[in-house]
């Protein structure tokens, strides 16, 4: 890894160049009553690069005017959490380079100062987890329409073949619903659902967001409709569970969702699933990967990334990529403290 920041100064007197790198979680959330909220330090490590003298030996600890490139490498911990960004927390990891004037190394603020983010995917082997392979089903039986006149009852059952995917990979569904009402069902569908739940001292806070969805059209009266093995492609997010994070926990669905026409209530069915990165060896050699053909209200998927702020750059080459694919989008909108 190396860093790279143009100094148009004159020449500075500095003991060295200190380089930390952070990784942080923050959730917080408004209640009828007041502010929750809650934050947890994921990773740090710091080191501090000594400046060389660049042109006499005795020249140790100045930093003439100019582009300075600092080669400098650390190791990440094998179980850090993915990068997260929701509606009411995140999780996110950066690296801080700071320059301190002769003297005051300790006592008063950086005389210079700058950040570069980067993205981290755990790891979740699906092999250890003990229901990954098992098949997953659910089914219910509701009535169709208003309090005051069902229309009759709808059946409807959702089943996969097991409950363990991996990050691009394509999920077969399959379903059946069953329209015994008199009134005609308008559309179905089967989504991908990301469900967070937010801790703080004194409480939680849950949110779900669809990020992938595939539809289905109309079912008359008395009608049937199934669903024989349609893919469900699964995005780059980040990894169930979100392991290592105490305040932050990330849980996914598969939900079949049925809407009658008119003013009656949405039947939904839902299953809950695994996503990590490692495949279940049994099904390694037969996984089916797919484009991403499912369709999303936003169409924002988060893709990888390495972005700096500024004059400063960072570039991952020393680090073990594969152990670090991005899960999250910059923050752009974002001071990093």
């Amino acid at each position: 890894m190396t860093v790279s920041h143009l100094l148009p100064l004159p020449p500075l007197s500095a003991p060295g160049i200190c380089l930390e790198a952070v990784g942080e979680a923050k959730v917080e959330w408004m209640t009828s009553s007041d502010v929750q909220n809650s934050d947890e330090e994921i990773f740090n490590h710091t080191s501090v690069l000594p400046i060389k003298g660049e042109k006499q030996i005795n020249e140790e600890g100045i930093l003439h005017s100019g582009s300075h490139y600092f080669p400098f490498e650390f190791t990440l911990p094998q179980r850090l959490p993915s990068s997260f960004k929701g509606k009411h927390g995140r999780l996110r990891y950066y690296v801080r380079m700071s320059v301190y004037s002769q003297g005051v190394f300790s006592q008063s603020g950086p005389h210079t100062e700058r950040t570069s983010k980067f993205a981290v995917i755990g790891a979740l082997d699906l092999n250890t987890e003990p229901d990954a392979s098992l098949p997953v089903e659910n089914d219910t039986f509701e009535a169709v329409g208003s309090w005051c006149c069902v229309a009759g009852t709808v059946t409807a059952m959702i089943r996969l073949d097991r409950k363990g995917y991996t990050i691009k990979e394509a999920i077969p569904v399959y379903a059946e619903i069953k329209n015994l009402s008199a009134r005609r069902i308008a559309s179905t569908q089967v989504s991908l659902i990301q469900n967070v739940t937010y801790y703080s001292y004194r409480g939680r806070f849950s949110e779900s967001t669809t990020l992938v969805s595939v539809h289905k059209g109309r079912i008359a009266p008395r009608g049937k409709q199934t669903w024989n093995r349609e893919l469900l492609s699964v995005p780059t997010v980040p990894l169930s569970h979100l392991r290592g994070c105490k305040i932050i926990d990330v849980q996914y669905s598969i939900e079949l969702c049925i809407k009658p026409c008119g003013l009656a209530r949405k039947v939904k069915l839902p299953v809950d699933i695994l996503i990590g990165t490692v495949g279940l060896k049994e099904q390694q050699h037969k996984v089916t990967c797919h484009p991403l053909l499912s369709s999303s209200d936003d169409g924002d998927f988060p893709f990888p990334f390495f972005s700096a702020d500024d004059d400063s750059q960072v570039f991952l080459t020393d680090l073990s990529i594969h152990n670090m694919l991005p899960t999250a989008p910059p923050w752009e909108d974002d001071d990093i403290p």
